[in-house]
């Protein structure tokens, strides 16, 4: 993967991140139901995982030469996240989105640890990592 490609892929994954970061705020505030507490607590961990993860991509995308995306236009045209307009949640509706996002940003850090760069490898892969544990616990939550 060459220089500008993975300057391109980290800033898809920028507008993606940026994107779940209010989706997750729209978890966070609007589950109801049995789960609501577990939910909250967790949807605002992960909440503050995509804004460091919104963050890292953006100083990495700078240290490559790049420039990160910074209007929301730019990011809305960008991202490949769907954004939750609905605003009333029960925990399972939260878990299977959950799930399906995390398997989407899953796939792009997978994609992303096989350029050259060793920073961005190293860095794609731990985000790998982590989201393999979320995705085998957010199954679990919905006894898979």
């Amino acid at each position: 993967m060459s220089n500008n490609e993975t300057i391109n892929k980290l800033n898809n994954i920028l507008a993606d991140a940026n994107v779940m970061y209010t989706k997750l705020h729209n978890y966070h505030w609007n589950v109801k139901g049995m789960q609501f507490y577990g939910l909250h607590a967790k949807t605002e961990e992960f909440y503050l995982a995509f804004g460091t993860i919104y963050d890292d991509v953006a100083e990495r995308i700078l240290q490559l030469g790049g420039k990160p995306l910074v209007t929301l236009k730019q990011i809305l045209a960008s991202s490949r996240i769907k954004e939750e307009e609905k605003t009333d949640f029960n925990g399972n509706d939260v878990v299977k989105a959950l799930l399906e996002d995390f398997k989407f940003f899953h796939g792009e850090f997978k994609s992303l640890s096989e350029t050259s760069d060793a920073i961005t490898t190293a860095y794609a892969d731990d985000k790998v990592g982590m989201l393999e544990k979320e995705i085998w616990m957010l199954r679990s939550m919905l006894g898979e």
